[in-house]
């Protein structure tokens, strides 16, 4: 049976569909990066998603999703927020609906596709038909089984990672940080992009404000903001995502200009 994810509806209001958001931040051939950016009462058109997505608040509050069938939802994104779609949605349009501008970044993963079985631009090639140019592309995929993973230490005594995913033209990055218990950065620092930190163990403190992370807290620090010095009062693990280059320059406590990439 056809599931409606609204296709046939915005033809029939003469709808068209526009981006997922205002503007492309950074792309490669595995993720694109949106910005979307609304100020009070404004809208974001009608539009679909065909992949999976990530999204994090930069600043915000009341938002209010509408379907393309009247439905409505309403969402609460104020800063640090954040929310992964891993499923097809139908047709519909973000509106913000507080007092201040929202701001946010949109990930999409480009290794899945997803297609709609009532949108015939994207129907699959059938069985025998010549695949279309940089459609098998879109399927490529990145599995690491991280406990397979060696820690590499850093040049910080009592720092390790687990390198997941790097893109060497733009700097940015996942990967698995580990701190030992009592190591942390040393010095207050800023970044050369946004930093993204979700805490899977542990305990990590930011000592000049006591901002402290335990398991399941998510830290954004926008590019350019100062923070630290740290310490780990526990040994403690993050999953760590940097959309672009680390550092403006090395810092001073690494001896190995990699661990500063």
């Amino acid at each position: 049976m056809t599931q409606d994810y609204g296709f046939a509806l915005a033809r029939e209001r003469g709808i068209a569909l526009g981006p997922i958001g205002h503007r492309i931040v950074e792309e490669n051939e595995l993720t694109r990066v949106w910005e979307v950016r609304l100020a009070p009462g404004e809208e974001l058109g009608f539009h679909i998603h065909y992949h999976p997505y990530y999204v994090v608040s930069l600043g915000g509050g009341d938002n209010e999703i509408e379907t393309i069938f009247g439905k409505t939802i309403a969402t609460q994104e104020p800063l640090g927020h954040t929310v992964y779609i891993d499923e097809k949605r139908a047709i519909h349009k973000l509106t913000n609906r507080s007092d201040q501008t929202y701001l946010s970044r949109l990930i999409e993963f480009k290794a899945v596709r997803w297609t709609y079985d009532d949108d015939p631009a994207q129907a699959r090639p059938e069985a025998g038909e010549q695949t279309p140019e940089g459609y098998a592309a879109a399927f490529r995929e990145i599995l690491e089984h991280t406990a397979d993973l060696p820690w590499e230490p850093k040049s910080l005594k009592g720092l390790y990672q687990k390198m997941l995913w790097r893109d060497e033209e733009t700097g940015a990055s996942i990967a698995l940080i580990k701190f030992d218990k009592g190591v942390g950065i040393p010095n207050a620092h800023a970044h050369a992009s946004n930093q993204f930190m979700y805490c899977l163990s542990g305990k990590y403190r930011y000592i000049p404000t006591g901002t402290t992370l335990v398991a399941g807290s998510f830290y954004c620090n926008p590019v350019g903001s100062v923070h630290g010095p740290t310490i780990a009062d526990e040994a403690t693990i993050f999953l760590e995502i940097y959309d672009g280059p680390h550092y403006p320059v090395q810092p001073p406590w690494y001896t190995d200009p990699k661990d500063a990439t």
